[in-house]
């Protein structure tokens, strides 16, 4: 594309007015290249396709129908390489204001109105005194872990002189049936079934435990409402059962030579220290976390910025893009989605609109603190991104690379590094106010109290105004009949 040149002059309202001329060669080339299109489409009496001459193609459809056909081929690429150009970023399709081309030999010039994104105008954001979690372990947790460790290596044995009970293993044969009929999938051979797992329908477990070795029983159910598939929703169902083994797990003492034949560790000792050390590791992590959230949303709330409308709905418009590929990715149904009522669907779009305002509230933010701290992305920072990406998806480093470039994420992935930075340059700027897990919950648990009380009030106070409102109406209208009467 020819080199243009653009010129920048701001507006009211977050909008700028872009100046843009293009060269003569490029206006030239535009007009060949509609030249060549319509030679190729047209069909004319005594000449190939794609061979009508020139001079003949500007006589039969005139150089003013030429020049439109370039100029609506030309101006959207126009348009865009002006912005990239200008390093505006525009946030809703623009209003161009154009003429046709008089001269091709000539440069020729346009103007084009668009809203670009809106500046954060921030307030404090250091030294701002902000609730961290305090990373300590529960009691029990290691135990926990160790006896999660303990089952995974248990051995199953079994049992004499007993009934089956929760937690067992019960080897079984069944066969169920509807209205005398077998069910189809419904039956099964030395199948091993833990009590308790909650594997089949509400009371199948249930009704088995109770049962002893070599026992038979005829099980009567119900399938659950929601059941899937929909066909056997609220069925009456009947299961024989025969308990063949039953089986108990057995676990091993939690000792040293427990440690040293399951873990890389010679004592159980040495084992409960690496779990408490990958706890702590992990509960820091995620009260960072937790701290950079939160500092972030104390900053927000002393900064201006209002978003124009086209961005947030085509932000809303992406949040559920994405929503309805995570259901696809699960093998939920998005018809049953896409068939909502009105009011399922109004319900999901405003809950999405407030998900794309509140993110959009917190990149612009970032973004505006970024820039007033000089932060930036490397193209270090940006390979170690990366690497940390193939390493995790197990691909190839260079693969991904490519990928990445021909898909056009770097600059995506550049900004959420930058966003990061922020945050994280935040969270250094500010002070840190120690509370245990425990005070957090208790004070969140409190606030979301206050908050369901305060909205029962508005919706009592809604009601009241409503039915006030309904009577003052019923008594005009019965003021106006009489007055008739």
């Amino acid at each position: 594309m020819a080199d243009i040149k653009t010129t920048v002059n701001d507006l009211e309202g977050d909008q700028v007015e872009l100046t843009v001329e293009v060269p003569a060669d490029g206006v030239k080339a535009e007009v060949n290249k509609a030249i060549k299109k319509l030679a190729k489409d047209v069909k004319m009496p005594g000449f190939r396709p794609g061979k009508v001459p020139r001079p003949v193609l500007i006589s039969h459809f005139g150089i003013e129908a030429i020049h439109a056909h370039a100029l609506e081929d030309a101006l959207p690429g126009w348009y865009t390489a002006a912005v990239e150009q200008s390093g505006i970023k525009a946030v809703d399709k623009p209003e161009i204001d154009f003429e046709q081309i008089e001269d091709e030999e000539k440069p020729y010039s346009f103007k084009a109105k668009v809203q670009v994104m809106p500046k954060a105008k921030l307030g404090n954001y250091t030294g701002l005194e902000v609730e961290k979690e305090i990373a300590e372990l529960e009691d029990g947790e290691v135990d926990e872990e160790i006896n999660r460790l303990r089952k995974r290596m248990a051995k199953l044995e079994p049992i004499e002189g007993r009934a089956a009970a929760e937690g067992d293993f019960t080897l079984v044969d069944f066969t169920g049936y509807i209205e005398g009929e077998p069910l189809e999938g419904g039956a099964g051979k030395d199948y091993m079934l833990e009590l308790g797992s909650g594997q089949f329908i509400p009371g199948f477990e249930e009704q088995i435990a109770g049962m002893e070795k070599g026992q038979s029983k005829k099980l009567k159910l119900t399938f659950p409402e929601t059941y899937k598939p929909e066909e056997l929703a609220g069925k009456e169902v009947e299961f024989d059962v025969i308990v063949k083994e039953i089986k108990e797990r057995v676990l091993p003492e939690a000792n040293d030579e427990f440690a040293a034949e399951n873990s890389e560790f010679d004592t159980i000792d040495e084992l409960r220290a690496d779990i408490e050390g990958r706890i702590l590791k992990s509960r820091e992590a995620s009260a960072e976390s937790a701290f950079q959230a939160r500092v972030l949303a104390k900053v927000l709330e002393d900064v201006e910025l209002v978003l124009p409308e086209p961005m947030i709905v085509s932000r809303a418009s992406q949040i559920e893009y994405e929503f309805i590929y995570s259901m696809e990715a699960q093998g939920a149904s998005v018809k049953d989605y896409m068939e909502q009522s009105d009011e399922q669907r109004q319900a999901f779009s405003k809950h999405f609109y407030k998900q794309a305002e509140a993110v959009l509230r917190q990149e612009m933010v970032l973004e505006a603190i970024a820039e007033a701290e000089g932060l930036e992305v490397t193209d270090e920072d940006f390979l170690e991104e990366v690497n940390r990406a193939a390493e995790s998806m197990g691909k190839d480093v260079e693969e991904l690379l490519e990928k990445t470039r021909e898909q056009k994420h770097e600059q995506e992935i550049r900004a959420d590094l930058l966003r990061n930075k922020a945050s994280e340059l935040l969270a250094e700027k500010a002070v840190p106010v120690m509370k245990t897990a425990a005070e957090i919950r208790a004070r969140d648990e409190a606030e979301a109290a206050s908050a369901v009380a305060e909205s029962e009030n508005e919706s009592e106070t809604e009601s009241e105004a409503k039915i006030e409102a309904e009577k003052k109406e019923a008594d005009t209208e019965e003021g106006q009949e009489e007055a008739e009467a």
